[in-house]
């Protein structure tokens, strides 16, 4: 899967965009590599028209009501299928939307026009068409937007590909799923785009994703706590060792909104941020959610190596490359993860007990 272009169906026209050298450097061919933007800094306030990616899935879905509702923008969304959305009444003026599939950018691209900042959300979890949406249709964009003026260009990666202090995990790009690894891959394209001089480039890191409801598909770690409800008995008796951070989709996109409202600083090199609430514990997170439902327990049990591996075999579970480094790897916690109240915005979920009522999870009354 690390040979990008063989997955690509327009891989001819591909082979033109890019070539990249054992040191992952990209050099760009067949492509106009002088941007339209106005030199030096500018005011964000200036953007009208924002392109957004992905408004069909969990956390797009967060990012257009956000604009739509709290924003004057113009949004331009690219959707495989418009009817996934829900458009409210006073929205229309204010969309426009381009039927076009990520995997097949050619006859969408003279569609796209006078952007001014970009929101790349879209993403494949998995198949044959990962890393081409993953990667390419998202370099493929990227280049486009900018040599027509774009401004700002915000992409989605995920903090799985980082280690505690914010660099590139080797471990995610050798032993990952293939979702992982193309959004490795995403980051090391996106950061090498030397051109791109008179373009923010902003790459966020989410953490676990709380979110979904109605109009909206559930996030995978909102859909793995609802099907743990059926043994939430058992979770107060457990304890085990482990770090992590969650976010809700709707503090992303008040985030993402927040970013494009703000002056342009375009850097020598893009900006990762990693975006998560206050590090919890694991046993933090099971006492939360125990006491939101109610469940207590007179004794536990320290869930230690040996005890899991145990379970692992008695129950024959298959576990990934990937499943096992971050099994062995518990603390999965960042020095600088952010929420909305860095950039000075109320958190609309900012514990365990906000996040499940957010996903439906009722609480014991």
């Amino acid at each position: 899967m690390n040979d990008m272009q063989s997955h690509s169906p327009s891989a001819n026209h591909a082979s033109l965009l890019f070539v990249h050298n054992s040191q992952s450097n990209i050099s760009l061919k067949g492509y106009p590599l002088t941007s339209t933007a106005d030199a030096g800094t500018t005011s964000a306030t200036k953007c009208h028209r924002i392109l957004l990616t992905g408004a069909g899935g969990c956390l797009g879905g967060y990012l257009l009501e956000e604009f739509m509702n709290e924003s004057p923008e113009h949004l331009v969304l690219l959707l495989r299928d418009p009817d996934k959305i829900r458009i409210g009444s006073t929205w229309r003026e204010r969309l426009t939307i381009i039927r076009g599939d990520l995997n097949e950018l050619d006859p969408v691209l003279p569609q796209i026009e006078n952007i001014d900042q970009a929101v790349l959300a879209a993403a494949c979890w998995g198949g044959s068409e990962t890393f081409p949406v993953n990667v390419m249709a998202n370099l493929r964009l990227t280049i486009h937007l900018a040599a027509r003026g774009c401004c700002r260009i915000i992409y989605l990666s995920t903090a799985s590909v980082l280690d505690r202090e914010g660099n590139l995990l080797p471990a995610a790009r050798d032993l990952g799923s293939e979702y992982i690894r193309s959004k490795y891959r995403l980051v090391e394209v996106m950061e090498n785009l030397e051109f791109l001089q008179k373009t923010e480039i902003i790459g966020l890191f989410p953490t676990l994703i709380l979110g979904g409801g109605p109009g909206k598909p559930y996030s995978h770690f909102a859909r793995l706590l609802q099907r743990t409800l059926p043994w939430a008995w058992l979770w107060p008796f457990l304890r085990a060792e482990g770090a992590f951070h969650f976010i809700h989709g709707l503090d992303i996109a008040r985030i993402v909104r927040h970013l494009t409202e703000s002056p342009l600083a375009p850097a020598e090199s893009p900006r990762r941020i990693v975006l998560g609430n206050p590090v919890l514990s694991v046993n933090e997170f099971i006492g939360e959610f125990s006491a939101y439902l109610g469940k207590k327990a007179f004794f536990q049990v320290n869930l230690k190596s040996c005890l899991i591996e145990a379970l692992i075999k008695i129950f024959r579970i298959r576990l990934s490359p990937w499943d096992r480094y971050c099994l062995e790897k518990r603390d999965l916690s960042f020095q600088n993860a952010v929420n909305p109240s860095a950039f000075g915005l109320p958190v609309y979920c900012p514990n365990p007990a906000a996040g499940l009522a957010a996903i439906d999870i009722k609480a014991e009354q």
